[in-house]
């Protein structure tokens, strides 16, 4: 009997998808999972590995390299190289590691001369480091020109509290569209003008947006774009070159739409 050609092309196929299946299936299936949280209490941990697992922090959740930089300046904040040492210098009366520390929990409490408060708590959101990471992260940084002494009992019990409690609190929700505000951020607000964010713009007048929400949170983001001065210029950038105007140009959906597409930069 002879066999149309339509099914001889469909068996033919079935054939084919029945091979790569099979080849499919064999093949060792890779799941991706989030990195686990590290967590150091009630273990023992020896100096070096502490400094270890802090610069694995430091580089990966901590995000601190998209400011900081060491053995070179950067553009948000400052050089890091030697810090360990130069933290005995910055307040009187206070230990290098208690600095450092405050440094993390309260950046704000002291500003190097020249750098705005723009570095976020890092036990909060966006970045929620939890006790341990801070612990490592404060040893790391006593490693760099100084002595590695931190102890996890010099850490609050209160940093990192609610991501030990189930997770951080809920970011902030807009109601705006990230695909109007890429328009207004294009267009209208002109803000390629100075900035990049993604594969949008190539001017570098102002700061790179492309990671700006995973270093500042909603409330910088809003708050910079109404009162730009108000929130201090990044080193590194001229003064007074972002207009202060944007909340009487934009409309109240265009800049709910403008501040959702900046926080998906990240």
């Amino acid at each position: 009997m002879r066999v149309p050609v339509t099914v001889k092309v469909g068996l033919v196929a079935l054939g084919t998808m029945g091979v790569y299946t099979g080849y499919a299936n064999y093949i060792p299936q890779i799941q991706s999972k989030p990195p686990a949280e590290l967590s150091l209490e009630g273990g023992d941990v020896t100096p070096a590995q502490l400094v270890r697992f802090g610069e694995e922090t430091f580089k990966t959740k901590g995000t601190c390299e998209i400011c900081h930089r060491i053995g070179q300046p950067g553009t948000r904040a400052p050089d890091l190289a030697g810090i360990g040492a130069r933290a005995a210098t910055r307040k009187p009366g206070m230990s290098p590691k208690q600095y450092l520390i405050e440094s993390l929990l309260e950046p704000s409490a002291y500003l190097v001369p020249g750098y705005p408060p723009i570095m976020p708590k890092v036990d909060k959101p966006p970045l929620g480091l939890n006790r341990s990471e801070v612990w490592a992260l404060v040893a790391f940084l006593e490693s760099l020109g100084g002595t590695v002494d931190v102890k996890l009992d010099d850490i609050p019990k209160t940093a990192g509290a609610a991501a030990t409690a189930g997770g951080a609190p809920a970011g902030i929700k807009l109601p705006g569209d990230p695909k109007a505000g890429e328009k207004i951020f294009a267009g209208k607000g002109g803000c390629v003008a100075c900035h990049t964010a993604g594969k949008i713009g190539a001017a570098k007048i102002g700061p790179e947006l492309t990671q700006i929400a995973r270093i500042q949170t909603p409330e910088y983001i809003m708050a910079k774009i109404l009162n730009p001065a108000g929130m201090g210029t990044v080193a590194g950038f001229p003064k007074g070159v972002m207009p202060p105007t944007f909340g009487q140009t934009l409309t109240a959906k265009e800049y709910v739409d403008l501040v959702s597409f900046l926080l998906t930069q990240k």
